[in-house]
């Protein structure tokens, strides 16, 4: 039986045999869910293709007229490494960049680095270790060969970054008789991301939460060193009272900060804006 991630590999070769024919690339790379087999009927399809020089407008223009795309726009404006194309094949939305071989093992070592903690790179990365090689099996293969030993500056790096929560547990009370139900579901959000960020460094993962968090449970799942039954405590948060939320915030990141002390002894992380275990206390009136 035809499933949605076969039919969309399908597409997928079908639109690498034009690419290959009218752009000669050196690899093409599948990315996404139809990749990782998790395709449904609403997915759509992502394609890298890596060339050595990046293909004309003309080359480009050739591979959509062949194809038959509808409805086309560029994704991001075209530069001298990149060009991205987004447009309708056979009901399915397709992304097909090109990108420079160069340009892409420029990112990569950045990715690695420790200057761009907050930006998209380490989904690059996710792609590249988790992509379906369509062609260039060979070229893909030495670039997860570079990323498959997580660098322990980065793990460094990137907890100490990520290492920043906002102290609901000791605003918790005062929040309750305020207008603040939307503002605390934001400071929820960003706590849940950053401890997703904390933990994934921790479990040397290369994780992008603020630009692509679709599957949590895929992501924990991969996690040795987690707080216990972590992405249901996560959702858990924003179904609980001001008060309790706060207590299981404060849990789960003393947990979180337990396991980094265990594997990082030496790791001094930032102090807290407040203490673990401190609330805000009104004032008296009769004072």
């Amino acid at each position: 039986m035809t499933t949605p991630t076969k039919h969309l590999r399908g597409l997928a070769g079908r639109i690498a045999d034009v690419v290959v024919d009218e752009t000669a690339p050196r690899a093409i790379l599948l990315v996404g869910s139809a990749a990782t087999g998790e395709a449904d009927l609403y997915s759509d399809l992502d394609l890298i293709v890596y060339c050595d020089e990046l293909p004309t407008v003309e080359r480009v223009d050739a591979v959509l007229e062949r194809l038959g795309g509808a409805h086309r726009e560029l994704i991001y404006p075209r530069t001298e490494d990149d060009h991205g194309e987004s447009f309708q094949l056979a009901g399915v939305e397709c992304q097909v960049a090109f990108t420079k071989v160069s340009a892409a093992e420029r990112e990569l070592e950045r990715a690695l680095g420790t200057e761009e903690l907050e930006s998209p790179l380490q989904k690059v990365v996710q792609g590249v270790e988790e992509g379906l090689p369509l062609r260039g099996e060979e070229l893909i293969a030495t670039w997860r060969a570079r990323v498959a030993d997580y660098p322990d500056s980065l793990r460094r790096a990137m907890i100490l970054r990520h290492w920043r929560f906002f102290p609901l547990w000791y605003t918790a009370r005062r929040l309750d008789v305020r207008d603040t139900y939307l503002w605390r579901r934001q400071v929820l959000v960003d706590a849940a991301l950053d401890l997703l960020a904390v933990l994934g460094a921790l479990n040397r993962l290369y994780v992008a939460p603020r630009f692509e968090l679709k599957r949590l449970r895929k992501l924990t799942a991969r996690m040795d060193l987690a707080p216990p039954d972590l992405a249901d405590r996560l959702e858990r948060l924003f179904e609980l009272g001001s008060e309790d939320a706060g207590d299981e915030l404060e849990r789960l990141v003393g947990e979180t900060q337990a396991l980094v002390e265990a594997a990082l002894p030496d790791l001094e992380l930032p102090p807290l804006r407040r203490p673990l275990g401190g609330r805000h206390q009104p004032f008296s009136l009769e004072g």
